[in-house]
């Protein structure tokens, strides 16, 4: 049985540059304000994880898994 994520939603749409930031939100509540838990550089395909969950949280390693495959980097 696969283990729930901690966070309700995670985007992967907001980018600036060469980075696209992964953000994280705890509730589904359209007030709270998303947390960055890492950051993919699409140049080189790093990842700048902002919170060590990211790193194991399978919800969070699919949003990072969709910007490595859409920038033709090997996924995780």
């Amino acid at each position: 049985m696969e283990k729930k994520s901690i966070w309700s939603e995670i985007r992967n749409s907001y980018n600036e540059g060469d980075f696209v930031y992964i953000d994280s939100y705890l509730t589904s509540d359209d007030d709270e304000e998303g947390r960055v838990i890492a950051i993919v550089n699409t140049k080189n395909g790093n990842i700048e994880y902002f919170d060590e969950r990211a790193k194991t949280d399978s919800y969070a390693i699919e949003m990072i898994n969709e910007v490595l495959k859409d920038n033709n980097f090997p996924i995780l």
